[in-house]
């Protein structure tokens, strides 16, 4: 059985947010509780809403099928659990899209779940994904317990799981479904403990790595795990993966196995294994096999398609992913033609890119046509570029309409330029309304344009927040700053992640650690800031919690902050690990932060290194630092 539900502070979030309607969105971490705590709130939420049934929809297929028939979800959830596994394509059409993105009503309502690590892929690749993540209705799950829910689990300690989970230096939810577990049996087994199960673990991984997002065959996972085979463990002719499966799919710990069933003879990776070779920073790359069996396998759908391309593209497999992207192109997928233009132009090549997107825009899609607008205004045709981002307007795509706005407004057309912002907003996208209220106070009524902008912060876009902030007097301690102060933390609630961090900061300066981290945390997990990330990350280790912190740190410094990867070290080298020390010593003078020179002499120095420590020491010297010089004039300095 299951054990106890631990009621969470994320609860009454939700709880308020889902009689609202529309889409809800459930974030953190992989195995920090989501799904549970989903389900636990329907559960919770069902009679007093009126819910009669919950729809769990198999893949975007099932999906663009309930929105075809938008009344038959009257009193319905919509469960979208992990909602990357419908949004990691270009591929949707406005039906699927208007299906993501339903009007905030009681009895309409979509929970979803994602992943932090599959948002920051989705913000950052995905512009098909960003309205519907902007429209959502945001409610985080932390990894780690705050002290309430620390507070409430101390009486659940009775069930012996609750109180190791307690215990643990893992998330609450990580070690009740056995992630860290899974992971070093994973690792253990490619060391000799079980080559052919933890091979078959590996391919699957890869395969999702590689863009493969449905249930795998057995067959595929049986044909690669030979790639992931030591030499020696070939050589003793021991390649049959049957053995193998029975490990890799036995459950740890008694929660979820390595390898999950996912129906006949096809199996799912553990995600959080997924997650973390994602984030791995020394993980190998996906091996030359397991691309060209996907690359060369026929018969894929067209969602899946793009996602094999996109995740070629992020692996630098251009040509790869322009290949895939063509053939898609030849019958005529819009979406194709349009990732091939921005392929094209991202490599510099802006006349392929807007013959590309010309034939994308002939086939109507609307961002191709913004796009063209675009190049054409960057050349200063602006009468070109008029015509496109009118045309992109008509054709459903608000940031047509928006350029459009600017355009106007540089030409003097007032006017025109505030019906332009005004239907971008009627579409429901906030730069719309929040361009018109800057056009107002600019050029017309300021009273106007600071009530739109307003409204538009009050509904937590954090940009109008800002700029409400800057145009507030900046002697008015009364009424209206403390309206801007309010304003900044309804920002920092509805996923601001800036806000959040400010907030955070202040705290912490004010000695309210626990609030300080709290927010640190919201900020972090937003997979938006390696500022707030590195910033949790100092504060948990000076609460003397290295271990969490460390995870932070290794975030920050993935994202290149040189900070994040110095304090890595330390934390590392205190631990005796004086190898892995090094290495980020090293990266972190490679980034630029030279203060890695004193840690590197203070490194070998205490490890008996001495002419490699002074030779660091001198570097560091040699700039003007004050440490190195006290360092190599202190009584313990050995000679040259």
């Amino acid at each position: 059985p299951l054990p106890p539900y631990l009621p969470r502070t994320a609860d009454a979030e939700l709880d308020a947010a889902l009689p609202r309607g529309g889409l809800v969105l459930l974030e953190g971490d992989s195995a920090s509780g989501k799904s549970r705590t989903a389900v636990e709130a329907i559960c919770r939420n069902a009679r007093k809403l009126g819910w009669q049934r919950v729809l769990l929809p198999r893949d975007t297929a099932a999906l663009r099928e309930l929105a075809a028939h938008p009344s038959a979800l009257a009193n319905t959830v919509v469960w979208l659990d992990d909602l990357d596994r419908y949004l990691t394509t270009e591929s949707h059409d406005e039906p699927l899209l208007t299906a993501l993105r339903p009007a905030k009503r009681a009895g309409a309502v979509l929970l979803a779940t994602l992943r932090t690590e599959a948002r920051d892929a989705l913000g950052s690749e995905n512009p098909k994904a960003r309205p519907v993540l902007a429209g959502a209705l945001p409610v985080r799950l932390a990894r780690h317990l705050d002290q309430a829910e620390r507070t409430t689990a101390a009486g659940f300690r009775d069930d012996p799981r609750i109180g190791a989970a307690l215990d643990s230096a893992e998330g609450f939810a990580e070690y009740l479904c056995a992630g860290q577990a899974a992971l070093s049996r994973w690792h253990a087994g490619r060391a000799g403990a079980n080559e052919p199960g933890a091979a078959l673990v590996s391919a699957a991984v890869d395969l999702r790595r590689a863009g493969f997002a449905e249930d795998i065959p057995f067959e595929w996972l049986a044909r690669l795990h030979g790639v992931y085979l030591s030499g020696n463990f070939r050589a003793r002719g021991g390649t049959d993966p049957g053995g193998g499966l029975v490990w890799a799919a036995t459950p740890v710990h008694g929660a979820g196995p390595a390898l999950r069933p996912s129906g006949r003879n096809h199996f799912r990776p553990f995600d959080y294994l997924v997650d973390r070779t994602i984030l791995d920073e020394t993980a190998p790359p996906v091996p030359e096999p397991v691309w060209q069996w996907l690359l060369e396998m026929r018969g894929f759908s067209t969602d899946q398609s793009f996602r094999l391309a996109r995740a070629a593209a992020r692996a630098g497999r251009r040509e790869d992913a322009m290949r895939v992207w063509s053939a898609l192109a030849g019958t005529g997928n819009p979406h194709a033609l349009l990732a091939l233009g921005r392929a094209e132009q991202a490599r510099g090549d802006e006349a392929s890119a807007e013959d590309w997107y010309r034939r994308a825009a002939e086939a109507g899609n609307s961002w191709a046509m913004t796009s063209l607008g675009t190049l054409a205004e960057r050349r200063r045709d602006t009468e070109t570029a008029e015509r496109w981002y009118r045309g992109a307007g008509e054709a459903g795509d608000p940031k047509g309409l928006i350029n459009l706005g600017g355009l106007l407004a540089q030409q003097g057309r007032i006017s025109e330029a505030r019906s332009a912002y005004r239907r971008a907003a009627g579409s429901g996208d906030p730069d719309g309304l929040r361009k018109e209220a800057v056009l107002e106070i600019l050029h017309g009524d300021r009273r106007r344009g600071t009530a739109l902008l307003r409204q538009v912060a009050l509904s937590g876009d954090p940009a109008a927040v800002r700029l409400m902030g800057l145009l507030a007097p900046t002697g008015d301690a009364g009424e209206q700053r403390s309206e801007i102060q309010a304003l900044r933390r309804l920002a920092a609630e509805t996923g601001d992640t800036e806000a959040a961090l400010e907030l955070a900061r202040n705290l912490w300066n004010q000695g309210d650690l626990d609030a300080a981290e709290s927010w640190f945390t919201r900020a972090a997990e937003s997979g938006d800031s390696a500022v707030a990330e590195f910033g949790l990350a100092v504060l948990l280790e000076q609460r003397g919690r290295p271990e969490e912190a460390e995870p932070w740190y290794r975030r920050a410094a993935a994202r290149g902050l040189p900070e994040a990867m110095l304090n890595l070290g330390t934390l590392l080298q205190d631990r005796g690990e004086a190898q892995k020390a090094e290495h980020w010593y090293q990266r972190a003078l490679a980034a630029g932060h030279l203060a890695a020179e004193v840690n590197l002499g203070a490194l070998h120095w205490h490890l008996g290194n001495f002419a490699e420590g002074r030779r660091w020491y001198q570097r560091a010297a040699a700039r003007g630092d004050e440490l190195a010089k006290r360092a190599l004039a202190g009584p313990g300095a050995p000679s040259p």
